[in-house]
């Protein structure tokens, strides 16, 4: 898969916020600036033993809640099978205290 990183415009901005121990980081990010959403929160909140595989999807170790504006409820994923793109904009991301 080749990713390619789009110039920075007001157009394609993507705002969310990531939860962890009670403290909200607002994240402000660009399409394909990061592989996946564990690259993300590894570099934006360095949280130890978050992502120990390394995005091989093998460990679980990065599984975090998504809740959406645009559903009610909330789903359980793997950061690293979540690309960052427009679908992540407004959403909340949980990281749980396990961490």
């Amino acid at each position: 898969m080749i990713f390619t990183f789009q110039m920075p415009t007001a157009e394609n901005i993507i705002l969310f916020k990531i939860v962890y121990q009670g403290q909200v980081t607002e994240i402000r990010t660009y399409p394909n600036q990061y592989y996946s959403l564990m690259t993300l929160i590894s570099d934006q909140l360095a949280i130890p033993g978050f992502g120990l595989c390394s995005g091989m999807g093998s460990c679980g170790s990065c599984l975090v809640q998504i809740s959406n504006g645009y559903h009610q409820g909330t789903k359980n994923v793997l950061a690293c099978a979540v690309s960052v793109n427009d679908e992540l904009a407004g959403a909340v991301v949980t990281v749980p205290k396990q961490f």
